[in-house]
């Protein structure tokens, strides 16, 4: 039987002028940059070693909160 991983990346979003802690990343995740290419590369590395070498699934979930209001 295959392990299951899910590796997160959490995108954080920009342009909603409200700050609710229920869909702020800098809230939830404390992450206030914009996620790069590298970042999701040494992030999908850092995880990748931590994980057994045996028979494996992997997956990369991302995870962007977005809500408007008016």
């Amino acid at each position: 039987m295959k392990k299951e991983y899910i590796i997160p990346i959490f995108v954080p979003h920009l342009g909603c002028p409200h700050d609710c802690t229920f869909c702020n990343q800098k809230k939830i995740s404390g992450q206030t940059k914009m996620v790069t290419a590298e970042d999701v590369r040494n992030t999908i590395n850092y995880y990748l070693k931590t994980f057994r070498k045996e028979d494996k699934y992997v997956e990369i979930a991302f995870f962007r909160w977005k809500f408007y209001w008016n």
